[in-house]
């Protein structure tokens, strides 16, 4: 039997974070200390499971790992679960707080194939070809380290590190160690985003209680707000698919926003109405500064607004605005679609 200094699991299974979801993960067949997860943890992981926990409550997702590895702290597989946890729910904070403590363990340990590997492995998905490279190095003195080999197969076959061929020999690898065991994906799947905010639109065009309404808005930005959190200290996620993300949380704040203006002036409280309205077109403003793409659907919710709350004024202010931008940046399309504006509120009076 293969041994290492302080390392008990040679061939451990990739986990996800959810531990009942963790265990979907394990053949549930003949243990075996090298390969599959041990049935004192399995059974561990059975009872602490969290289904209810929120995505973005990272705590209670995290909690039950912690627990389990101050209760097994030498199990390789555990530190693993952990380290999954992480980085499956945690956001730029917590994953450079995760790489710092798998350093301090490896200098704590000095010349220890378990800590030099769970430090380099913690750089995964944040530095990936930092991790890329130090398990490359570890494998050179432990050929025979199968962790190290299903890591690396996972990261080949990732989109943002596709290597057909390391994958395959990788992965070929691994599996003459472990016959039978089970790659994981790598990122794993993100949360959709929360339809929270559109349902609260509809909500408020059925006249729906205001006070509700809000609250069902706010908690859905807020659910995306994690979810780019999850994108952004990632280099699974190309810089493109980054930007896109921001894009769209941008227009849902604007949506969240008007749906706040909309249930102020419906819950008799015109004052806060104007305030949020005041944010906005600073906002606008700052986006006309730089000349933003999102400026022009910015200014035109704001008409809108102006126009359901009878400021004609301000409206006109703002189509104005439109104006000088369509000056700095011909567009046609959007000079048909300021003219209509224009004729819209003209035909109020």
């Amino acid at each position: 039997m293969m041994s290492y200094r302080k390392v008990r699991l040679t061939n451990l299974p990739a986990s996800i974070a959810l531990s009942a979801l963790l265990l979907c993960f394990f053949p549930r067949k003949a243990w075996s200390a090298e390969c599959n997860l041990s049935p004192e943890i399995r059974s561990e992981l059975a009872k602490s499971s969290n289904l209810t926990a929120l995505p973005s409550d990272f705590d209670s997702k995290v909690a039950p790992l912690l627990a389990l590895r101050q209760r097994h702290p030498d199990d390789l597989l555990v530190h693993e679960l952990y380290q999954d946890v992480v980085q499956r729910y945690g956001i730029e904070g917590h994953l450079r707080k995760l790489t710092e403590e798998y350093q301090t363990l490896s200098m704590q340990h000095p010349d220890d194939l378990t800590y030099d590997y769970l430090y380099a492995r913690s750089l995964m998905g944040r530095n990936t070809l930092a991790a890329i490279r130090e398990i490359t190095k570890l494998l050179e003195g432990h050929p025979n380290f199968a962790p190290g080999h299903r890591t690396l197969a996972e990261i080949y076959s990732a989109a943002a590190f596709r290597n057909d061929d390391k994958e395959k020999t990788e992965r070929e690898h691994f599996l003459a160690l472990c016959p039978g065991a089970i790659l994981q994906q790598r990122p794993g799947p993100l949360p959709e985003p929360s339809p929270l905010v559109d349902q609260a639109e509809r909500l408020l065009e059925q006249n729906g209680d205001p006070g509700h309404v809000t609250a069902m808005a706010q908690k859905g930005i807020r659910d995306d707000e994690w979810r780019l959190q999850r994108i952004r200290p990632f280099d699974w996620y190309s810089v493109e698919y980054k930007r896109e993300s921001q894009r769209d949380l941008q227009e849902k704040y604007w949506k969240v926003w008007s749906i706040d203006v909309r249930c102020d002036r419906r819950a008799g409280h015109p004052e806060r109405a104007a305030e949020v309205l005041a944010a906005m077109g600073q906002r606008a403003e700052s986006l006309a500064r730089h000349s933003d793409p999102a400026y022009w659907d910015a200014v035109a919710t704001l008409v809108s607004l102006y126009e359901e709350g009878n400021q004609r004024d301000a409206a006109t202010r703002e189509l104005d605005s439109m104006q000088r931008f369509l000056i700095r940046h011909p567009d046609p399309q959007r000079t048909a679609q300021l003219e209509g504006l224009r004729k819209r509120l003209a035909e109020q009076n």
